[in-house]
C-alpha cells in the first residue's frame, strides 16, 4: 500500500477496489490519485454497495473528503462493533476504533431512523417501588424515569484494550428529568462504565430520594475521596436505582446562564467514579443532521489521580456522518493512566 501512495500517476482507489474490493463499485467521476508530497490519511473504506464490508485503508490526505462523500467510508481504522438494541426506528450500538492495543475511540453509533417515534412514557417501567403501597405503580412518581438500553462493548476491544471500561448504557428521556428549568428536556444519557453490570443491578429500588433503597441511597453518597474526584463536580443528590449518584460540574453553562445542549458528568457509587457521561439533547442531533448545529469535540475535566491504572478518554465527541446519515456519540484522546500508590 505505500507504495501505491508514492506513485502521483496511480489512482489509488482504483488500485484499492482491484485488490481487496472486488464488485465494488465506486461512484462515477471520483478518482483519486497521490500528488507528490502529500500526506496521507488512515480511512475505513465501506462502498456503497457493500456496506457490511470495511477494510482499512491509506489514501492522500487532500483526497478524503472525496472518498467520503461518494462511499459509507469513515476516517480512522475500522470499527468493531458490539450488539445492537432496538430503539424508535432505528437501533443503538457500541463501535470502538484502536490501533492493535491503544484505544481511538468508544462510543455509540445509531442511524438517523433511532430519533424518529421514539419512546412516549415518561419510563419504562423497569426500576420502580411502590412507595404509596396501593399495588399499583405509577410511571411518573412510582418509576426511575427515561428508557434503558444496555450495550457491550465490543470483544476485541475488551480483550485487546487496559482499560477498566467494560459495558455501556443508554438512556432516552422524552421529558428530561431534575432540576426542573436544566434537563427537564428531551435528551439522552450516553454511560460508560467501570463499575461491572452485576453489581450495577444491586442498586435497588425503594423509598429514598429518587426511589432507591436507603441501604444503597447511603453507598451512594459516600464520597469519592479528592484525589479520585474531578475539580469543580458536586454531589447534588441526584441518586437513582440501578445508576448510583451523579456528579454535577455547576460552573457548566447550563447552571450559568446559557440552555442545556450537552454537558458531561461522572457517577459514583461507595466511594468511588463508577461510569462517565454525557448528555445531548435531541434538539442538538436533530441540528446537526438540518445544519444549524454542528460537530463538536469537548474535552472534560480530570482527576488528580486514578484508582485503576489504564486508558482513560479525555474528551467527549458528537459527530453526525451525512454520507452514512448517521450519528455518533464517541469517548476520544485516550491517555494511559497509572494507579495511584
Amino acid at each position: 500500500m505505500s507504495r501505491l501512495l508514492r506513485r502521483p500517476a496511480r489512482p489509488l482507489l482504483v488500485a484499492i477496489l482491484a485488490v481487496f474490493l472486488a464488485g465494488a463499485s465506486l461512484a462515477p467521476g471520483i478518482a483519486l490519485a497521490a500528488k507528490a508530497g502529500d500526506r496521507s490519511t488512515t480511512v475505513c473504506f465501506v462502498a456503497r454497495d457493500h456496506p457490511d464490508r470495511e477494510r482499512t485503508i491509506r489514501v492522500p490526505t487532500h483526497a478524503v473528503p472525496k472518498l467520503l462523500r461518494a462511499s459509507l467510508s469513515y476516517v480512522g481504522p475500522c470499527a468493531e462493533y458490539g450488539h445492537s438494541k432496538s430503539l424508535g426506528d432505528g437501533a443503538l450500538r457500541t463501535y470502538t476504533q484502536r490501533v492493535r492495543s491503544r484505544p481511538l475511540v468508544m462510543g455509540v453509533t445509531f442511524p438517523a431512523s433511532t430519533l424518529r417515534n421514539l419512546p412516549v412514557p415518561v419510563s419504562d417501567g423497569k426500576h420502580c417501588f411502590d412507595k404509596d403501597g396501593n399495588g399499583a405503580l405509577d410511571l411518573h412518581t412510582e418509576c426511575a424515569v427515561g428508557h434503558e438500553r444496555v450495550l457491550d462493548l465490543p470483544r476485541g476491544f475488551r480483550s485487546a484494550i487496559d482499560t477498566p471500561f467494560k459495558w455501556s448504557l443508554t438512556n432516552w428521556n422524552p421529558k428530561g428529568h431534575m432540576p426542573t428549568g436544566v434537563y427537564d428536556v428531551p435528551h439522552f444519557d450516553f454511560h460508560f462504565y467501570i463499575q461491572p453490570l452485576a453489581e450495577r443491578n444491586q442498586i435497588r429500588p425503594g423509598p429514598c430520594p429518587m426511589l432507591t433503597n436507603c441501604d444503597d441511597y447511603k453507598r451512594a453518597k459516600l464520597p469519592v475521596p479528592e484525589r479520585y474526584r474531578p475539580p469543580d463536580f458536586s454531589d447534588v443528590d441526584a441518586v437513582e436505582p440501578a445508576m448510583g449518584n451523579h456528579l454535577i460540574d455547576l460552573t457548566g453553562p447550563e447552571f450559568n446562564g446559557r440552555p442545556f445542549t450537552h454537558t458531561w458528568i461522572y457517577g459514583q457509587y461507595d466511594a468511588e467514579i463508577t461510569f462517565y457521561e454525557t448528555m445531548i439533547t435531541k434538539a442538538w442531533f436533530d441540528g446537526q443532521r438540518a445544519g444549524t448545529t454542528g460537530d463538536i469535540c469537548v474535552p472534560f475535566k480530570q482527576p488528580r489521580e486514578w484508582r485503576l491504572a489504564g486508558w482513560y478518554p479525555t474528551s467527549y465527541c458528537i459527530a453526525y456522518r451525512e454520507n452514512r446519515d448517521d450519528y455518533t456519540v464517541a469517548l476520544t484522546n485516550f491517555r494511559y493512566r497509572g494507579q495511584s500508590r
